[in-house]
């Protein structure tokens, strides 16, 4: 049997290789591992689990406008496009996203069903993610920002398998976190014709 933090490698896009780093000063890492005590992201009052043995956290400034980023990211049906690592994925509740918005995504073949908590539009969605024995609660926010949008998603994984292997469960999602964030600024910045442009 696979370990915990191998199955849930894929939920996060860990496989997966991204040559895109941060080129701003106020944004220097990409990347921030068990984010300090009262630093998590909130999406109208809801974090992550803060008391969860995994925590990570990833943030990307993306050159896109807010709205190509976002419909990016709420567009379940269409993830296969530029993150078929976690497909195929189905929104299965009809309308736009928000609370009790359920869908179904596959991230190493395993089928996870996934509800939304809360949406923020245009700023911040929250979902819960449990998947063998393993609770999950992922927050993206997404902030106006000099150049672009900055975003950030910061997931806390709880449970018997995530206490198994507290340390290669970090390590697989912080760098299945990086990789996904990554992958939505090399997407957005593509459509709008920024892919490439580097801060003089």
């Amino acid at each position: 049997m696979k370990s915990p933090h191998r199955l849930m490698q894929g939920v996060a896009v860990a496989a997966v290789a991204v040559a895109t780093t941060l080129s701003v000063p106020s944004v220097a890492s990409a990347h921030q591992a068990r984010p300090g005590a009262g630093a998590h992201q909130e999406c109208k009052g809801v974090t992550v689990d803060q008391s969860a043995p995994v925590i990570s956290r990833a943030s990307v400034l993306i050159k896109a406008p807010v709205r190509t980023v976002w419909k990016l990211h709420t567009d379940i049906d269409a993830w296969d496009t530029w993150i078929p690592e976690i497909t195929p994925a189905q929104k299965k509740t009809p309308g736009p996203l928000r609370p009790g918005s359920v869908f179904e995504w596959s991230p190493q073949n395993m089928k996870v069903t996934s509800t939304v908590t809360t949406v923020r539009q245009g700023r911040c969605t929250a979902w819960a993610a449990p998947v063998n024995g393993i609770d999950g609660v992922h927050l993206f926010t997404f902030k106006q920002v000099r150049g672009g949008v900055l975003a950030t998603t910061e997931e806390s994984w709880a449970g018997a398998p995530a206490e198994a292997d507290i340390p290669g469960n970090q390590a697989a999602l912080d760098t299945g976190l990086k990789d996904w964030v990554n992958r939505l600024k090399t997407t957005a910045e593509t459509k709008t014709g920024c892919a490439g442009h580097q801060d003089k």
